[in-house]
């Protein structure tokens, strides 16, 4: 795993209405950096950020997820709140 230093490290809340798609711009982010092999979809449920199976049920993000991905050599963590 490679390490970063702080100065390197960025924190990332993506937070909005319920709906407005927080969880497919995480999705688009990681594809877009190299994170994820494919975009997933809430309807289909196979979104990185929501796997619990009342998420995947309802279709709405339940818990905040975490989701890491590497850009310009920094490392960016997305946190995708409900």
């Amino acid at each position: 795993m490679k390490q970063y230093t702080p100065e390197k490290i960025r924190n990332v809340a993506i937070v909005g209405h319920g709906g407005s798609g927080k969880t497919m711009l995480v999705e688009h982010m990681l594809f877009t950096a190299g994170a994820a092999d494919r975009v997933g979809t809430v309807d289909a449920g196979s979104t990185q950020s929501d796997f619990d199976q009342l998420e995947v049920k309802r279709k709405i993000s339940i818990s905040a997820s975490v989701l890491s991905l590497e850009w310009h050599d920094h490392k960016i963590n997305l946190i995708d709140i409900p």
